[in-house]
């Protein structure tokens, strides 16, 4: 870098390190984008992806999280609306971070010069993923899942109108789980706008699909899904991560840290520290109750989401959905029967939600500050899942999660053609790539669980007011 021009300290459309940081500290909303500076505090509250999502790049160079999270019309025409001016950096003020890790991960040492060097890299791994047409949707693809979903739900429905045993409807209820288990790969899919690269288009698809047929808020899992993937894992803003008093990955969530996506504190009370202290034997257990702490999150999202995009539409589809499920429950024979059937078919679906879970519950949760690159931060906290090509449909594609977390809108179905080039960033640029065999990876979970489980365990030996020394293989 050669040093600032002497113009930049007066003309008001260049901002230094400090100009900028000043101006964040007084409540501007400013991002960096492409060394240009954007303010937001008029967009915000209209953004698709909630303000949450916004929040967590303030005051940070936002290039790479922009270029994958969002569609080119928002690039070329959208964000040059809130453009202010340029961003300069001078050599002297390049910084050297030193992870505060625990004594089992090696100290990472952070500078300019390595991680712009590593989104270098990255936009290049973009450049060759866009030439070789792996954002290009293959409809073909959901074609042939499309006959796997309506076989699953014509089974459902025919067990529970002509069955006459509770074996029928045990099918039936596990076919309607499954049903509702592959819909949210597309889900997924659509409110990515991995399906037609419509933003509103794929937002309707999602709605038809998340709300309609499956009960929950597409809205509400976008707004959820986007600030998880921005800031992956941080025990303060991930709200995928968030979830005590059942589970807690880290032993930062001992010291009660203040949700920013929940806006409330995450209390480690009596309740989380029994539960916490038992969560690798409950894991399975509680994952099977997971898709009724969905329905909730989604109701209270349409309830208090006044700026939610098509919150009406959202609403009826939800009220559609509990009036054919509960058609289809009228016809089952007793209220016994009933209860079984409601808490297979949801059961069921647990196989998602460690699928999910699988990907980030193992991985770090240390903070290196705004200085790490975003494809670094995603490399350190996610991992992929190893299996064959045929067992795809299992996984839905999802997992591939390190891709899908370095490229958000890449079609499910390309992930596994994208994945050799991803390793190859790796090795390029020295960062690990973390991949296991599926059996391996609900190890590591566990592992991880239970050494946070311990922690526990060990506070409850030591008197109040002693110091304790926390550990955890993923802080």
């Amino acid at each position: 870098m050669s040093p600032l021009p002497a113009e930049v300290t007066s003309h008001p459309n260049y901002f230094t390190k400090q100009e900028f940081e000043k101006r964040v500290q007084n409540g501007q909303l400013l991002i960096i984008y492409n060394n240009k500076v954007y303010k937001l505090n008029k967009w915000i509250k209209y953004h698709p992806g909630g303000e949450c999502a916004i929040l967590n790049m303030i005051g940070k160079d936002a290039t790479d999280a922009i270029n994958v999270l969002h569609p080119d019309y928002v690039i070329n025409n959208k964000i040059k609306n809130f453009y202010i001016g340029e961003y300069v950096l001078d050599d002297s003020e390049e910084i050297i971070i030193h992870s505060q890790t625990s004594t089992n991960e090696p100290e990472l040492l952070l500078t300019l010069a390595k991680e712009e060097s590593i989104s270098m890299a990255f936009r290049r791994l973009e450049s060759k993923i866009k030439e070789r047409g792996l954002y290009n949707c293959n409809y073909w693809n959901y074609a042939y899942e499309t006959v796997r979903y309506v076989i699953l739900i014509t089974i459902a429905w025919y067990f529970v109108l002509y069955g006459t045993t509770t074996f029928h409807y045990f099918i039936s209820s596990i076919c309607l789980g499954l049903f509702w288990h592959q819909l949210a790969f597309t889900a997924h899919d659509a409110g990515h706008s991995g399906i037609t690269h419509n933003l509103y288009v794929d937002y309707l698809i999602g709605i038809f699909i998340a709300d309609f047929l499956g009960g929950l808020s597409i809205g509400w899992w976008k707004k959820n899904h986007y600030v998880h993937h921005i800031i992956t894992n941080h025990p303060e803003h991930d709200p995928d991560i968030q979830h005590l008093p059942f589970f807690a990955i880290s032993t930062k969530f001992f010291k009660n840290p203040y949700s920013s996506f929940y806006k409330r504190t995450l209390h480690f009370d009596i309740f989380a520290k029994f539960f916490v202290s038992y969560q690798h034997y409950l894991y399975y257990i509680i994952m099977c109750f997971g898709r009724f702490n969905l329905y909730a999150l989604s109701i209270n999202y349409l309830y208090d989401g006044a700026n939610a995009i098509f919150r009406n539409l959202e609403i009826s589809c939800m009220i559609l959905f509990w009036c054919w499920f509960s058609y289809l429950l009228s016809y089952l024979p007793s209220i016994p029967i009933i209860i079984f059937y409601i808490l297979i078919s949801h059961m069921t679906t647990m196989i998602l939600h460690v699928q999910i879970t699988l990907s980030h519950f193992g991985m770090s949760t240390t903070e290196y500050g705004p200085l790490e690159s975003f494809p670094r931060r995603m490399c350190r906290t996610t991992m992929d899942v190893d299996c064959p090509w045929w067992m795809d449909w299992f996984h839905g594609g999802l997992q591939f999660q390190t891709v899908h977390h370095l490229f958000p809108r890449i079609p499910r179905h390309n992930l596994r053609s994208c994945q050799p080039l991803v390793k190859e960033f790796c090795e390029e640029v020295g960062i690990k790539y973390h991949i296991y065999g599926f059996v391996k990876g609900n190890g590591v979970v566990l592992g991880a669980l239970r050494d946070v489980a311990n922690q526990v365990k060990l506070l409850k030996t030591v008197a109040n007011g002693n110091s304790i020394k926390y550990f955890n293989h993923n802080d």
